[in-house]
């Protein structure tokens, strides 16, 4: 049986994950009077450049049965700076072309536009990875308790789904949720600070180093996380170099932001 603080545990991060993102908008936008585009811009760069054009590569760099594939999934930490570089160009590349050909410099002048971009895509991110996926865990799990195993197994898309469910669930305790809130609040943070210098590199060709720098700071915020999948580092190693990383971009951007950049 599941326990019901689980349960609890999982719908707030739901929550958390679904909500951030939206309470930043607002109160961005409220202090800031910026602009909704960049946020939707951001969104859409996400799902485009991280979900559908990197999941193609990985199809056939990391799931395709070819010796690059072979060779990557057998070593590790060939599979870390594999996993990571990709999200890092893909991503910050995705983050270039928007600030440089969709929100021009013409139209979105202010460097609000940066922020309310990181929110955007950064936010859309946790939507979808803890937002709608604790959604789903929690239903599920709510249903198994009521005893209702038949709606649970339609939920899951089988019951071989359900068994997937249930080996995440075992792992989902209180302590897990509260990680992937610190998380999930660090990556949006870290969001915000790559879209900065991006945002830097695009509209004065003079900063064009910021997008490599971007980059690498996106890889090297990522690269825990492909050990973790790995069983070669604990969850807590990871959100906590996370954080640090986070930390450091963010502050390094907010001075970019106050001294770099017109208003």
């Amino acid at each position: 049986m599941i326990p019901i603080a689980n349960v609890v545990w999982l719908c707030v991060a739901a929550a958390w994950g679904l909500l951030l993102p939206v309470g930043l908008l607002i109160w961005w936008r409220k202090t800031h009077r910026a602009r909704l585009t960049p946020f939707f811009a951001g969104a859409l760069v996400f799902v485009v450049f991280a979900l559908v054009l990197e999941s193609l590569l990985h199809r056939v760099v990391i799931l395709g049965d070819n010796p690059v594939a072979r060779a990557i999934n057998a070593d590790p930490y060939l599979y870390m700076l594999y996993g990571a570089l990709a999200a890092g160009v893909f991503e910050e590349t995705g983050r270039y072309a928007a600030f440089r050909w969709l929100l021009t410099k013409r139209r979105y002048p202010g460097r609000d536009t940066a922020v309310t971009y990181g929110i955007g895509h950064g936010g859309v991110e946790a939507m979808a990875t803890v937002g709608v996926s604790f959604a789903l865990y929690a239903a599920v799990a709510i249903l198994l308790r009521s005893g209702d195993p038949a709606s649970a197994a339609a939920l899951a898309g089988g019951d071989a789904g359900v068994l997937q469910v249930l080996g995440a669930l075992g792992q989902m305790t209180p302590g897990f949720c509260l990680l992937t809130m610190l998380e999930r609040l660090a990556a949006i943070l870290l969001h915000i600070a790559l879209s900065i210098y991006v945002f830097l590199a695009a509209r004065d060709r003079r900063q064009w180093s910021y997008y490599p720098f971007a980059v690498a700071l996106h890889a090297i915020a990522d690269m825990p996380a492909a050990l973790y999948q790995r069983g070669l580092l604990p969850m807590w190693a990871v959100e906590l170099w996370l954080c640090v990383v986070a930390l450091y971009a963010l502050r390094s951007a907010r001075k970019c932001y106050l001294e770099q950049m017109d208003s």
